[in-house]
Order: C-alpha cells, then sequence, then structure tokens
C-alpha cells in the first residue's frame, strides 16, 4: 500500500519475528524435542490481535532477506495486516525466540537476535505520510536499545506529535535484548515517555524504564495531566491512571493458564481498540484484560489473538461467574 493510501487506526513500530514454542508441554526448553513455529514479536502480535478485533493497521519494521522474513511478511499480510512498510533487510536477521511451555506458569524463553533487523528500522521506513494517515503511533522499548531503531522511534513521534497523533509507548522490556548501562537505558526511555500521551507496562517494566526503587514512585515519577498511564498486572487485571488524579481498577479474569507470554500484548490490542472507539477508560481496560486472557490460554501468541466476537463472547460468559 502507497504512503497515500487510505487511513488507519494505527501504525507500530517493533518487533516482528519468529516463535518458536515447545509442544512438550511441561518440560524445558532443553528438554523440549518439538516446537511449533508461529509469527511473533510483541509488535506483530499486537498488529495481529488489532486487525483481528477490526481496526486497521500498518506495522513498519525490519525482517531478514530470507525464508522467515518472507514467512513473517506473509503471515502478517494474511492477518489484513498493512505490511507495505514491512523490508526485507539483508544486513539484518529475523529475530527467534524459543519458550518452553508450562502449564500453570510462566516458562522461560530464550531470544536470538544476532545482527537483529528489527533495530535496523530507519526513518525512511516510517515516512511521515505514512504517520499522518493514522489515528494513533504505537512503539515499544526494545524499539529504544539500539540505534538506528531508538532514533528512527524517536523521531516517528516527534513526527505524530507536530501532527496530532495519539503517542502511545509499550514500555516492553526485556533484559537480555539491551547491551547498555541501566542509567543510559533509563535516559532513553525518559525521553520516550516524555514524547508519549499513553504508557503500557507491567509493575517489572515501570521499575526499569523508570530506573525507580518500587512501583508507586515508578508510576508517580511519569504520571502526568495529558497523560494516560497503564499498568497491567496479569490475571490481577489492570490499573489506569488518567491525568494526575483518575484511578482506574480493572478486575482481570481466571482462566486456565497455558502461558503467560502474549498476554500483555493481547491487552495492548484491547485496550487500544477501545480507546480508539471512544470507549470509557475503564470499559477498555476491561476489554484488553479479556483479550489478553484469552490470549494465554492458547499455545501461540499471534495465532491466539481473539475476534472481536470471541472477546465479547468470553466477556459474555464472565458475567455469568
Amino acid at each position: 500500500m502507497g504512503e497515500e493510501g487510505s487511513p488507519l487506526d494505527f501504525v507500530l513500530i517493533g518487533r516482528a519475528g519468529v516463535d518458536l514454542y515447545s509442544l512438550d508441554l511441561g518440560h524445558t526448553i532443553g528438554e523440549s524435542t518439538r516446537f511449533a513455529k508461529y509469527v511473533g514479536g510483541t509488535a506483530a502480535n499486537v498488529a495481529v490481535g488489532a486487525s483481528r478485533l477490526g481496526l486497521k493497521v500498518a506495522l513498519a519494521t525490519r525482517v531478514g532477506d530470507d525464508d522467515l522474513g518472507e514467512y513473517v511478511i506473509r503471515y502478517l499480510k494474511k492477518e489484513g495486516v498493512d505490511v507495505g512498510h514491512v523490508r526485507k533487510d539483508p544486513a539484518g536477521k529475523t529475530g527467534i525466540v524459543f519458550a518452553e511451555i508450562l502449564p500453570g506458569r510462566d516458562g522461560r524463553f530464550i531470544f536470538y537476535r544476532e545482527k537483529a533487523a528489527d533495530l535496523l528500522v530507519r526513518d525512511e521506513d516510517v515516512p511521515a505520510p505514512l504517520i499522518r494517515r493514522a489515528r494513533a503511533l504505537l512503539v515499544t522499548g526494545t524499539g529504544l536499545s539500539a540505534n538506528p531503531s531508538a532514533a528512527t522511534v524517536y523521531n516517528a513521534m516527534k513526527v505524530a506529535k507536530r501532527e496530532g497523533v495519539m503517542r502511545v509507548l509499550n514500555l516492553d522490556w526485556r533484559p537480555t535484548l539491551w547491551s547498555i548501562p541501566e542509567e543510559k537505558r533509563v535516559v532513553r526511555y525518559a525521553k520516550a515517555i516524555r514524547m508519549a500521551d499513553t504508557l503500557i507496562g507491567n509493575e517489572g517494566e515501570y521499575l526499569s524504564a523508570t530506573g525507580a526503587r518500587d512501583v508507586k514512585s515508578a508510576v508517580d515519577s511519569v504520571k502526568a495531566r495529558d497523560r494516560v498511564v497503564v499498568v497491567t498486572s496479569g490475571e490481577k487485571g489492570s490499573t489506569v491512571y488518567s491525568g494526575s488524579e483518575q484511578k482506574i481498577v480493572s478486575p482481570g479474569f481466571k482462566v486456565k493458564l497455558l502461558k503467560g507470554l502474549g498476554g500483555g500484548d493481547g491487552f495492548i490490542a484491547g485496550f487500544l481498540y477501545g480507546v480508539l472507539k471512544g470507549w470509557e477508560l475503564a470499559r477498555a481496560a476491561r476489554f484488553g484484560n479479556a483479550v489478553g486472557a484469552i490470549v494465554v490460554t492458547g499455545h501461540a501468541c499471534s495465532e491466539s489473538m481473539p475476534t472481536y466476537g470471541e472477546a465479547t463472547k468470553f466477556l459474555r460468559l464472565q458475567r455469568g461467574n
């Protein structure tokens, strides 16, 4: 799709790669011999989730110029994601994640991201006309971990602010994906936080992004009159701070957990769906909680994202519990 195409609900910049999830349930990565292949990465997961809910989304990223990169692009296109700004880069590799599936609890995962193509994304991959088409721009913390990606994220947020486009920062903290000292990491996060009008992350991500010693201090340090701050807490639900005072607590849902991976991405897709539809924040948070709860009951992340009908059916059934 060209830069002057139809309007978009939001544009994402970030990770799109390959997930290899163990089919030997209850076994560690070292013990597992069978793995299922899916498209993954937080930006790709959110893009698929939002598209399945009915939003129009575009992803700007890079993948390897190989069969894995082509696999990612084909899948995203099949899911209705605008891939006109997903580029194959011969200098980069499509990231891979191995994960163990331990039903009922979180398993470990291992990233293979040497020369990760998504960190090679540049300004030309996210041109101003693309951002101008969107109602919101979603960027991720991992995108701040290296250049040229970090510089691209900052510039895209600057353009979005100038164009009056909503700016969402998914804190997306993955310790093994950063190689710079903590103080530099906090500085990079702080710059993106100042440019964002919506922040989303779990408690640990707020601590890592701000360098604060406790969650309350971390959240208080980023609250602002014109900013929405969302703290996700898995099955406990989510808390939304609107401005510097309003606090909305949205209870979560108890489900049969297969894996914790992808729940946060599902929440973001569902929450932003509600926000962009003009819902009250409490309703948007509850919908996000529902989408996230559905995702963690499935083996995959992207493949487990529900449609709008599936999410609303889940909510109807929950009313009777």
